[in-house]
């Protein structure tokens, strides 16, 4: 149970995660909140609350991950992993896989496709105590046609009608978001990542739909016909967004029209580019390359190609979010921080900038920002700390120190509590 508390450090980051305030202690109340961030010298006579004094590491709020399948495991071959497994192991594997992200700096987590017989019992876990983990939102099975990407986890549904029915089911279990694919994926192989699997008018049935409940929509797609379609249906959130050309024999169809459009209409992307770092140091490190999908073999976007793309659309305005994939091959669970890496070493942001991104810009992306994100008084008191400076070597991000979830700590100086 959270209790009053002091925790100084030698910088804490600031409200607006661009810098730092040197010799600051942030103040915890009895629920779990941020009372009060000050500098450490007006203090005053401290010996009746409980005091942390973490010493010369950066405090930052807890990190903010927009995109994990829990359930799934980065070490085996994920497909048959999914297809073989029991839901009991599954749920074991992903009580391990949400204590690792904790002790890493996550504090909040979506998940954006994981069995619900999995997932949802994993969160209430969490809430009710018995497991650590960060505090989890869920869309549940993501929305996927018949045979498609996905399919062993997700809810097949084809028609409108069909798909409006899933969106109200994951909702009655306690979806907080819903994911639908808008494409294939390079994970199924009864999928096709060039292709499309649902018109516009069926994407906006389910953005209507859930808009209606209070929730919102994330689309999966790589196909450029697919991001289109999410355009058109009013999408709130695309995921990779590869702009894939529906030729075969061609990499890539890119159209800087819809890229602009997106930005204009505020569409958020998360460009999993965090994944793709890991799978290249990975493959360095002397792993295997793994077999590519027969639907992009013939003509692979090459990595300066889709970093090219990248940068152009966040030239044009569009705003990205955290989204490691965690789960899929090399993206493990401690690793979030290399979304913010990949933002600053292939995207050219600012260290800062990719802090930001990773903790108050992607809360703001799953609507939380209001109570997360960043340290100030009256949001909940996530915390982690990490050795050196990170807006110096954003790699710094990578080793946390401290991590506290709502005013307990669970890491300090480096040890798990947990």
């Amino acid at each position: 149970m959270p209790e009053p508390a002091i925790f100084k450090a030698t910088r804490i980051a600031n409200p607006q995660n661009d810098g730092w305030l040197n010799e600051h202690a942030v103040i915890t109340d009895a629920g779990g909140g941020i009372e009060a961030v000050v500098p450490s010298s007006t203090l005053g006579d401290t010996s009746g609350t409980k005091t942390y004094d973490l010493g010369d590491v950066s405090l930052l709020p807890g990190l903010v991950e927009a995109h994990s399948h829990v359930h799934v495991s980065p070490d085996l071959d994920g497909y048959a992993n999914i297809t073989t497994e029991t839901d009991d192991r599954m749920v074991m594997r992903a009580a391990g896989a949400v204590r690792k992200a904790l002790l890493s700096g996550v504090t909040t987590m979506r998940d954006i496709g994981s069995r619900n017989q999995v997932v949802f019992p994993v969160r209430d876990a969490i809430e009710a105590g018995v497991i650590p983990g960060p505090r989890l939102q869920l869309a549940g099975t993501p929305i996927t046609t018949t045979a498609g990407h996905c399919w062993m986890f997700g809810t097949e549904a084809d028609t409108v009608e069909d798909v409006v029915k899933a969106v109200r089911g994951q909702v009655k279990l306690g979806a907080n978001v819903i994911k639908i694919m808008a494409s294939g994926g390079n994970f199924t192989p009864t999928s096709n990542p060039r292709m499309t699997q649902y018109p516009a008018e069926t994407l906006r049935a389910a953005v209507v739909e859930a808009e209606r409940l209070g929730i919102y929509v994330v689309a999966h797609s790589h196909a450029t016909a697919g991001i289109r379609n999410c355009i058109e249906a009013g999408i709130h959130q695309i995921i990779h967004c590869r702009w894939l050309s529906s030729d075969p024999t061609v990499a890539l169809d890119y159209d800087p029209d819809d890229a602009s459009r997106l930005a204009d209409e505020g569409r958020w992307v998360d460009p999993t580019i965090g994944l793709s770092i890991l799978g290249e140091e990975a493959r360095a490190a002397g792993a295997p390359q793994r077999r590519l999908h027969w639907g992009i073999a013939a003509a692979r976007p090459s990595p300066a190609q889709t970093i090219e793309v990248l940068r152009d659309m966040r030239d044009r305005g569009v705003r990205y979010t955290t989204g490691l994939d965690m789960g899929m091959a090399h993206a493990d669970y401690d690793k979030s921080a290399y979304n913010a890496i990949a933002f600053v070493e292939s995207l050219g942001y600012t260290p800062w900038e990719g802090i930001a991104a990773s903790t108050s810009v992607t809360a703001e992306a799953l609507r939380v920002e209001k109570t997360v994100g960043s340290l100030q008084s009256g949001k909940i008191a996530d915390l982690m700390s990490v050795e050196g400076d990170p807006s110096e070597d954003i790699r710094a991000l990578a080793a946390s120190t401290d991590v506290v979830k709502g005013g307990v700590p669970v890491k300090l100086g480096g040890k798990a509590l947990i």
